[in-house]
């Protein structure tokens, strides 16, 4: 997955707590695989928050959070299995929802598992009205609308980590078996979630055959 230039300098200018231990967490009957610095709890919630938007409507959600370093983390899941052909313009509507809370920094275009698992989403940064900033990316994959989130709350000092980069690109939604990564012309396990130890060699279930070798 591609970052947001912010979200990447925030990589590389901040630091990870000494007590952040990552951990990825799958959740099968949501359909998505995400790392979490600490235990994250699930919640049912309305997407939303109460707010009826005119496409999608008040639905339940299911939402994955933890917090750490001063930051949020949350992936909120919205089942729209029966209303799939509507997929696009349901991500499309979440996504100008967020925009619209407040001044927009930066907005890109995540393509997430690679190869033919390739997901595609939206992404942006927002600093929001009420004093928080939002890191988001919105995802609709098999009847499901995904969105991740890291939001430093206001007046909290943790815009600068690194946690909120690997929190939005790490999320897989293929369960088992491979992703590409273009860079290498390789496939790669996927949960493997640092680009730079994939070597194909330490990181391949035994028995495992990568296209190309």
């Amino acid at each position: 997955m591609r970052l947001l230039p912010l979200v990447a300098a925030a990589l590389v200018a901040g630091s990870l707590p000494a007590h952040a231990a990552w951990k990825e967490y799958v959740y099968k009957d949501l359909g998505i695989a995400k790392y979490f610095p600490a235990e994250p709890k699930v919640e049912k919630s309305t997407w939303g928050n109460g707010i009826r938007l005119p496409l999608s409507k008040i639905v339940p959600d299911t939402v994955i959070s933890a917090e750490d370093g001063g930051v949020v983390y949350k992936v909120t899941v919205v089942d729209f299995s029966a209303r799939a052909s509507e997929g696009a313009n349901i991500m499309g509507e979440a996504f100008y929802s967020l925009a619209q809370k407040g001044m927009v920094v930066d907005q890109g275009f995540p393509r997430l598992d690679l190869g033919t698992e390739s997901v595609y989403g939206l992404a942006l940064i927002v600093d929001e009205k009420n004093g928080d900033h939002a890191s988001s990316a919105v995802f609709f994959n098999k009847g499901r609308l995904y969105v991740v989130q890291a939001i430093v709350p206001k007046g909290s000092d943790g815009r600068t980590n690194s946690g909120i980069g690997r929190f939005i690109e790490t999320v897989r939604f293929h369960m088992e078996g491979y992703g590409f990564d273009a860079k290498i012309g390789h496939d790669f396990p996927l949960g493997d979630d640092d680009p730079g130890d994939r070597d194909l060699g330490t990181n391949r279930p035994p028995g495992a055959v990568v296209p190309g070798d």
